[in-house]
């Protein structure tokens, strides 16, 4: 069966490591394959037996199992397809297995995904768990004639001005009315409770009918509750149990315990994650974000048993975060997010979209711009993403813009939620799409912003203090308050072009030679670039020649630290940064006492995953790696992923296929993110307490 499954998927590049086929001639087979099997040989074949198929099994509503299991795919697709199909969905949505309707996606042609995600609509309760702020007649979100959006106001260094002006922004291009949606660069608990109480500030003084969430993993929102009101809990979530203990520590049951202790619910998925971390277990993609879907229906119904009513809940697909290696064409991209609206929507979940694209994956800025317009019409998701500019800010992807929201709102004739779009009128904002004075509009909100909060200053020099502050941000990059199409489209066009050259970039031989006096220079196993960005795994392991090579550096004491530099995806940010930062950060750890080795390992073409594999032919307990972030934010940034490399015994569990969940990063580093002085420290910090506590990742934060 799960051979069938990849090779039933409409090609795309991340189902040839699981056994998908680029011959067209084998995928036609192996869809009139599916077509004939009924949805009972699917659900009583379990595809990977973990704890997500155990807690699938659990959600479902099996009453129904005698009338479903003798359907084929085949008569389900036509039934969906048909005028009856919307009223037959709502009446299944608890019933169907996940797996079931991940192979109804797969025999259907674009045209027929289009058909069906159209038809269906999981519109949110209006009045929710919020009381009056979002209750209200009309436009309900996620209903047919609901097109929405989430602000993501991202900072590279968490800057609060940066990240305020950014939702007043959005604001005035009428969006936000789904949800305020941050990312913070530092993930740790302070930063998350500071952010928390930031965007609290915001909707509760502008009196907005919308929700916010800080999108950290639930352990840490868990933690930050003690300290902030957190609005909604957030998880990424995953089809395969190895895949969310690799982002969370955690399986479904310990999600679940935690979600329970939010009245708000914000999961994000997308196709692609379990393919790239190695936690697939042979099953494909499309499979695998079905299964996702059913995490999300399952939390959802446990949580609404225990309370008597379901809990505010939205997904968000990511597709085209992660890189070539998933979807190479924006045909491939375009394919995957008709697939995961219908899936979500047949789970019964309110859906909405992050159509974007990684800056590796060269789909050029007006190539996604057309895509989005095309989606938004054939997947009707019930919100898209909405950052100030095309790119954003810090995490260096392509995504919708808050320029292009208006446009598509036209376009379409479908409205934001009417709360919002009563209240954005009530701000002055009562039509935002022939708006040419975007500024003044963002410098009336800050005015009233900072008066609500208590600010005695009159409205006009508020005003003008937001007018200075928005200049001085645009200095430095940020597309915000006004400025022609035309400027804002040169921008990212230049953007994607530095972003481009930053991907193919080498280090410096002038860096190395100043900032590492003593190095060991390494490859990986990728053959070239190319290479490497296509195929991510070969930068994840050393070559054979140089694995012996690092194997013997030490002959004797082995440090507790090494040092790793890779190039990652931006070679730039460490030919920028590491002179910055390395000479400080020894010299903390050498202050300190913490044995750290004299030798530097540089690697070519490294991925986070070459540092774990080092740690283990050095026996280090701690790998500091140093590597260039995601190109496309304006700034050449670095990152560090710091990871104890030992159990409770002392024991080596280096390996590379060690979950991500036991590293702790350390991002953004820039002069004008979080500083290389003050990265150096927070390193230190994180060293330390890896030491003393002899853990990292999630369970140095469940420590903290």
């Amino acid at each position: 069966m799960r051979q069938l499954f990849a090779l039933a998927n409409d090609f795309k590049e991340g189902d040839l490591t699981v056994g998908g086929t680029r011959d067209d001639r084998q995928r036609l087979d192996a869809r009139r394959t599916l077509l004939s099997i009924t949805a009972g040989d699917i659900r009583r074949t379990v595809l990977v037996p973990d704890g997500v198929s155990d807690a699938l099994d659990r959600g479902r509503d099996r009453s129904v199992d005698g009338e479903l299991d003798p359907l084929s795919i085949a008569r389900i697709k036509s039934t969906l397809l048909s005028p009856d199909g919307a009223a037959w969905a709502r009446r299944h949505t608890h019933a169907l297995a996940s797996e079931v309707i991940a192979a109804v996606a797969k025999v259907m042609t674009n045209d027929e995904l289009s058909l069906v995600a159209r038809s269906l609509s999981n519109p949110l309760d209006p009045a929710g768990p919020k009381g009056p702020a979002l209750q209200g007649r009309g436009v309900a979100i996620g209903s047919s004639s609901h097109f929405g959006s989430r602000i993501q106001p991202n900072s590279p260094g968490d800057d609060e001005h940066e990240i305020l002006l950014s939702v007043l922004d959005g604001l005035a291009h009428g969006c936000g009315d789904v949800i305020i949606g941050l990312n913070p660069a530092s993930d740790d608990v302070e930063t998350i409770v500071r952010q928390e109480q930031l965007l609290e500030q915001i909707v509760v003084r502008l009196a907005l009918p919308t929700r916010y969430c800080v999108l950290s993993d639930i352990v840490k929102q868990h933690t930050a509750r003690a300290s902030a009101r957190v609005d909604v809990g957030f998880q990424s979530l995953a089809g395969t149990s190895r895949t969310l203990a690799g982002m969370v520590g955690l399986d479904v049951n310990g999600v679940l315990d935690l979600a329970g202790g939010f009245d708000g619910l914000y999961f994000e998925t997308g196709q692609g994650s379990a393919v790239t971390n190695g936690t697939a277990d042979d099953v494909d993609m499309v499979t695998l974000e079905s299964r996702a879907y059913g995490v999300a229906r399952l939390i959802r119904q446990e949580i609404g048993d225990a309370r008597g009513r379901p809990p505010w809940m939205i997904v968000n697909d990511v597709a085209g975060f992660i890189g070539p290696e998933v979807f190479r064409t924006a045909e491939q991209l375009e394919r995957a997010c008709l697939e995961d609206v219908v899936m979500a929507r047949l789970h019964g979940l309110t859906m909405g979209l992050d159509v974007c694209a990684t800056f590796h994956m060269g789909i050029a800025p007006a190539t996604l711009r057309s895509l989005t317009a095309r989606l938004v019409e054939r997947a009707a998701p019930a919100y898209l993403m909405a950052v100030a500019g095309n790119a954003d800010p810090m995490l260096g992807y392509l995504t919708t813009s808050f320029r292009e929201h208006p446009v598509l709102r036209r376009a379409t004739g479908r409205r934001m939620a009417s709360a919002m779009e009563q209240r954005l009128a009530a701000l002055g904002i009562a039509d935002t799409s022939h708006s040419t004075a975007r500024e003044a509009t963002v410098a009336g909100l800050y005015a009233r912003y900072c008066e609500a909060g208590g600010d005695r200053r009159s409205s006009d020099v508020l005003a003008n203090e937001a007018r200075r502050r928005i200049a001085d941000l645009r200095a430095h990059g940020f597309d915000l308050a006004g400025g022609s199409d035309e400027t804002a489209m040169s921008r990212v066009d230049a953007i994607y072009a530095n972003a481009r050259a930053a991907l193919l970039a080498p280090i410096s031989a002038d860096v190395l030679t100043n900032a590492v006096p003593r190095r060991l220079q390494v490859r990986t196993a990728s053959e070239d670039r190319d290479d490497y960005l296509s195929h991510p795994a070969t930068g994840e392991r050393l070559s054979d020649q140089d694995v012996r090579r690092v194997a013997s550096l030490y002959q004797g004491r082995r440090p507790a630290v090494q040092i790793v530099i890779s190039d990652g995806l931006n070679a730039l940010a460490v030919n920028e940064q590491l002179r910055l930062l390395l000479p400080s950060l020894r010299r903390r750890l050498a202050e300190s006492g913490i044995a750290t080795g004299d030798t530097d390992i540089v690697v070519r073409n490294g991925r986070v995953r070459a540092g774990y594999q080092i740690g283990g032919l050095v026996e280090a307990a701690v790998i500091v790696h140093l590597l260039g972030e995601r190109p496309g934010t304006g700034l050449n940034a670095l990152s560090a992923y710091v990871t104890y490399g030992r159990d409770s015994d002392g024991r080596s569990r280096w390996s590379s296929s060690l979950d991500h969940s036991a590293t702790n990063a350390v991002c953004g580093i820039h002069p004008k993110g979080k500083t290389p002085e003050r990265a150096a420290e927070e390193i230190l910090q994180l060293v330390r307490r890896m030491l003393e506590q002899r853990r990292s990742g999630v369970g140095l934060g469940l420590g903290s």
